[in-house]
């Protein structure tokens, strides 16, 4: 059988048993038909891959004795994707790749152009987990609660770095950037991208306007190729 990954907190981890629970666990009983002495590969995001062998099945519980650690990703930033509101779904596309690419929180937007009004936190968690399942990443990226576009701007002072997407800035590009810390934030806009005036107000709260080419890239396309281009400047697509 092929031996399918997890997810648990830290906390679900004690003298080398896992405790396995709520949706993790009726994934790997009811779904996929775990018995005792299977294997399964379980993360607690923090970069190591635990091998494991199911020792007990309860009614609600399943408990997993490791049987070997290994160090599969360590992370030398912190990357946090703030991205507008797109519509007929397509924020789903952009939680799927930017999870698949190794962001490790995305946080969805409201703004001036926006069209779409609806966002469901429940089915872009499950977007990312499984989006993380299949990628083999040892980490399990975050998604944020909807924000309004005063909400994003306050959240700038909490990142050594924020670069800001905009269609209009011709020169400043992602690979030219000097990245301050390790903590950095990226925003892409929706469909129809930033005002002249949201812009304004970004660049006043520390962003930094980048450009992302002379092409007129989709919403969905623009944040998988800043994300991209971000991670791979701070060398996080690396083996090493």
């Amino acid at each position: 059988m092929e031996i399918r990954r997890f997810f648990v907190d830290n906390s679900d981890i004690c003298n080398n048993v896992v405790t396995l629970t709520g949706d993790e666990f009726s994934h790997m009983v009811k779904v996929l038909r775990y018995k005792v002495g299977f294997k399964a590969v379980v993360c607690a995001n923090d970069g190591i891959e635990r091998l494991c062998t199911v020792n007990e099945i309860g009614k609600d519980f399943a408990t997993l004795v490791i049987e070997q650690e290994t160090v599969q990703d360590v992370k030398n930033a912190h990357v946090t994707l703030f991205a507008g509101l797109l519509k007929n779904n397509k924020l789903d596309f952009v939680v799927q790749k930017s999870v698949e690419l190794g962001v490790d929180e995305i946080i969805p937007f409201a703004s001036h152009n926006c069209a779409e009004t609806k966002f469901s936190k429940d089915r872009a968690e499950k977007i990312a987990l499984e989006a993380a399942k299949q990628c083999g990443s040892a980490y399990l990226s975050k998604v944020g609660s909807l924000e309004n576009f005063d909400e994003l701007l306050a959240r700038f002072k909490d990142f050594d770095t924020v670069l800001f997407a905009y269609e209009n800035e011709k020169k400043n590009r992602i690979k030219d950037c000097r990245i301050d810390g390790k903590n950095v934030a990226l925003v892409v806009g929706p469909e129809g991208g930033f005002t002249p005036e949201e812009t304004e107000k970004a660049k006043e709260c520390g962003a930094t306007i980048v450009t992302l080419g002379r092409r007129i890239l989709r919403a969905e396309t623009a944040s998988i190729v800043s994300c991209a281009l971000l991670l791979d400047h701070l060398g996080e697509l690396d083996y090493e």
